[in-house]
């Protein structure tokens, strides 16, 4: 008896060791089959729950429409259409349902509602005279059943092509659950891949180096690395990943689960589900920013970096950074799971052999650190960040450029570069140069450059320093804008004859920064255009009744230049 029940206990340790290696994390149990496909067509993927994006993860699922816009969207289960969104980037036209279970879905990138809540969005936007929206409704409204047409799918917001994209929320949280986990029909029996595995020196930043790129081939049994043994130069490490996952028929997605194991014990993993959109940004400390950003190459990290607080970590391990205080052979898997519990192991071995001279050197007199306010300030420029801007340290550097065009109103400023993240907006200070002018100083914006993008800002003055809030780091330039946006019709011209067309479109755009201002009349009255990127659109409705009429537009852009057109439409 005292044998059996001591072969039972031992038998209950092995069980749960085993479960607690196998699942690091608590499985959701959400509703399964509550929620119906939101088309009338089977769901094909473009894109999961959790996949890298830009300075976000995709915090939904991308449902394929057939290359096609205008196909109905239902109400996936009963409840009360709660809130409508409208806007230029992001999710273009939206609507989001409350569901009486405690979820809400969102469906996203639409065309027209149902007429009763077009008209309502309509009457609103005329009269606020307002096309950007976001509507909170009352629950007797507009109430929904399972399966009620709600839209027409479309190309709005920040599409880059036809699609529906639909999410589940918590209500009360507004956090974020990965769709697939409530027993939506997506069959998926392909586990995820392994494409490459990264080694990183944790005796310093992951922004002060380049990984170790490790290539790992496919196995009968899984994957493991090409070299039998990983040799490190470090006794603190932490590994990365490229790698992928498939449903059936579909694109690739991104990883829902990964665990990192060093001798059978968890060291850290990651799992994409229940986290808010605010949180989505730390998307730039749970990858290699520095990689991406120089190479185009995606790499999640199986640490958590110091300045990372998002919620998908393993509560029950460490931070993923490894010390090997031996120069023994260790054995490292790496786990991934889809959500249909499809798995693939990446097994290899590691061992610590430092070279000859391996010292760290830091090159940089201001070190930035995460957890701590930091400040910078120059002859010509000063920036303020919040303890919660850097994931990692960062060795600042600064450069400056004098004086290169006749449009410059100061020095060119390099705040470190375009490689390092910040997760806050930070304050830049830019001092003027001595002559400005008061005339020209009124048409001065602050400019930055960060790699590809550019983006230029109306700052206040205080002084002769401009000051402005930037979420990029990169060159900084004051500049003087003199030239108005340029406006002009698209496909039609003025005093032309519309019968039978659908709507008019203008293009309105500036050189140098955003438009911060549209406005169009028809006959003296504010008239409804929607906007994609730097085309605004009308469709014509009964406030554009047959006849001539005079159509007046004004955009400004963040300097204060102003354009100003009349034109005559016949309808």
């Amino acid at each position: 008896m005292i044998f059996l029940r001591f072969s039972l206990l031992l038998l209950l340790s092995i069980s749960s060791f085993i479960f607690s290696v196998a699942q690091p994390f608590p499985q959701p149990n959400y509703p399964q089959n509550y929620f119906r496909n939101p088309l009338g067509v089977p769901i094909q993927l473009a894109a999961n729950f959790g996949e890298l994006r830009n300075n976000h993860f995709h915090m939904g699922l991308d449902i394929r429409t057939n290359q096609r816009e205008n196909l109905p969207v239902y109400a996936s289960a009963e409840g009360y259409i709660s809130r409508i969104k409208i806007e230029q980037y992001g999710f273009g036209r939206a609507i989001y349902i409350t569901h009486p279970n405690g979820y809400t879905t969102l469906y996203a990138h639409l065309n027209n509602f149902f007429p009763a809540l077009e008209n309502h969005l309509k009457n609103i936007q005329y009269q606020q005279e307002k096309w950007e929206q976001d509507v909170f409704l009352k629950p007797h409204l507009f109430p929904v059943s399972k399966g009620q047409f709600i839209a027409n799918s479309g190309n709005t917001g920040g599409s880059a092509g036809p699609h529906l994209h639909f999410e589940i929320r918590e209500t009360y949280t507004e956090n974020n659950l990965n769709p697939f986990l409530f027993g939506l029909p997506v069959p998926d029996d392909i586990p995820p891949f392994f494409n490459r595995l990264y080694l990183y020196d944790r005796r310093q930043s992951t922004y002060n180096q380049s990984p170790v790129s490790i290539p790992v081939k496919k196995t009968g049994s899984g994957y493991t690395s090409i070299s039998s043994v990983v040799i490190s130069p470090s006794q603190v490490i932490s590994f990365g990943i490229n790698a992928g996952d498939k449903a059936n028929a579909s694109f690739t997605f991104g990883i829902y689960q990964a665990a990192l194991y060093v001798d059978d014990v968890l060291q850290n993993g990651f799992q994409l589900n229940n986290f808010p959109y605010p949180d989505s940004r730390y998307i730039n400390a749970s990858v290699d920013y520095r990689t991406k950003a120089k190479t185009g190459t995606w790499i999640q990290h199986l640490s958590r970096l110091p300045g990372n607080q998002i919620n998908i970590f393993s509560a029950s391990a460490p931070d993923g950074k490894i010390t090997l205080t031996d120069s023994a052979i260790h054995d490292v898997r790496i786990v991934l799971q889809d959500v249909s519990s499809n798995t693939s192991t990446l097994k290899f071995k590691v061992r610590y052999n430092p070279p000859g001279n391996n010292r760290v050197t830091v090159t940089s007199s201001n070190v930035l650190i995460p957890g701590k306010a930091n400040k910078v300030a120059y002859p010509n420029v000063e920036a303020d960040f919040l303890p919660t801007t850097f994931y990692d340290t960062v060795y600042f550097e600064h450069s400056s450029i004098p004086l290169i065009a006749a449009l410059s109103a100061s020095t060119i400023e390099n705040l470190h570069n375009y490689t390092v993240p910040v997760h806050d907006s930070f304050t830049v200070r830019l001092k003027a140069r001595d002559d400005l002018s008061p005339t020209l100083k009124g048409k001065v914006v602050m400019q930055l450059v960060s790699n590809k993008k550019k983006e230029a800002l109306k700052g206040t003055w205080e002084g002769n320093w401009m000051e402005a809030k930037f979420r990029d780091l990169g060159s900084f330039q004051l500049i003087i804008d003199t030239v108005p946006p340029l406006l002009q019709p698209v496909g039609w011209t003025n005093g032309s004859n519309l019968r039978g067309k659908p709507g008019i479109t203008i293009q309105a755009k500036d050189a140098v920064s955003e438009l911060s201002f549209f406005r169009a009349e028809l006959d003296g009255k504010w008239l409804l255009f929607s906007r994609k990127s730097d085309y605004f659109i009308h469709r014509f409705d009964d406030r554009t009744s047959p006849g001539s009429h005079t159509l007046q537009i004004v955009i400004a852009d963040e300097a204060g230049n102003i354009t100003k057109k009349a034109f005559t439409i016949n309808r």
